[in-house]
């Protein structure tokens, strides 16, 4: 199995779940059945303030004043999830995770349950110490990076102070810490592909390689109804499959690394993989952004998915 498909990131598990399936299938037509259907995979924000503005970011409207989830309340939350069934659970949500002053303790809580546990967080509180005290309970863990340069990562994060050299230093301890422990946590960065940054890609992707990162992924913005930025609502993804039309490197950050009508990014950056370390280029996510759906009921809500907000809702759909 090569990279790519062992991580499935831009396809689905379900096949690998049919138990649940089989029950989705009864709950179908049962209300009984429905009540008590836990989903696979929840999605728990812990904290509604953020050390970044992303010019990106979905939860603007919220305006990061969300404080901090209730820990007693989360706990017996994440403790009902584990004797209902649900299989994983993702932090991240409205802000940034590393700020909830009990991350390690929240994190350590639901490994112990026999959740797989994961993290997204923009890296910068990502410190040694953090590593050591939650990479033992974590499956994956995913830093939002967007940026192949300090310039460019402060223009699309906006935190307050430049710490784009911070976190690439946070993530070479992260992976010393890994290979020391022989620790099975899987590790990977994200760009948002976006007008500002593609040209970067590549940058960020040999950065990450070197430091020993597995993978980095390319998805494409997409737009909450709620948000209160446009600036990125529209963006024509398809012109970065078009054929180079004047080959240059991806490694050139110049103002003159102009591509002419589009490049076909996903064969650049491509090149930069290995053994070791993949470029998931999620082209079909891409792509289906224009397409109109060929169905009229989500199936995966509320039976697959679930989002808990910081202040303890509960979200069948993300939208």
């Amino acid at each position: 199995m090569d990279m790519e498909s062992r991580y499935a990131i831009d396809y689905h598990k379900i096949m690998f779940q049919p138990e649940k399936l089989a029950a989705w299938l009864r709950a179908q037509k049962s209300w009984n059945e429905v009540k008590k259907f836990y989903p696979v995979y929840v999605e728990i924000s812990l904290a509604g303030v953020c050390n970044h503005r992303c010019r990106f970011c979905a939860f603007d409207y919220l305006g990061y004043e969300g404080g901090f989830a209730n820990f007693k309340s989360l706990k017996r939350a994440i403790r009902d999830m584990a004797k209902g069934g649900v299989k994983s659970i993702l932090f991240s949500g409205e802000g940034e995770p590393l700020l909830y002053p009990k991350a390690k303790e929240i994190i350590k809580y639901a490994n112990s349950l026999g959740i797989d546990v994961a993290l997204a967080t923009n890296g910068a509180f990502l410190e040694e110490d953090v590593s050591k005290a939650i990479l033992p309970f974590l499956s994956w863990l995913k830093v939002s990076i967007d940026a192949g340069t300090a310039k460019t990562h402060m223009k699309i994060h906006r935190p307050k102070t430049q710490d784009f050299n911070k976190i690439l230093n946070n993530l070479k301890k992260a992976v010393e810490i890994r290979k020391t422990n022989n620790l099975k946590c899987t590790l990977g960065g994200q760009m948002l592909l976006l007008p500002d940054n593609y040209k970067e890609a590549g940058i960020l992707a040999k950065k990450i390689k070197k430091i020993g990162f597995d993978y980095l992924i390319i998805k494409p913005y997409s737009h909450h109804k709620k948000s209160i930025t446009r600036e990125y609502q529209n963006i024509a993804y398809e012109k970065y499959f078009y054929p180079v039309r004047k080959p240059q490197s991806l490694g050139q950050s110049a103002p003159n690394c102009v591509l002419s009508n589009g490049v076909n990014l996903k064969d650049e950056l491509n090149k930069i993989n290995s053994d070791n370390f993949k470029v998931i280029f999620r082209e079909n996510s891409m792509k289906k952004l224009k397409e109109k759906r060929p169905y009229k009921v989500c199936h995966a809500v509320p039976f697959f998915w679930a989002h808990f907000a910081t202040n303890g809702d509960v979200y069948s759909c993300g939208n």
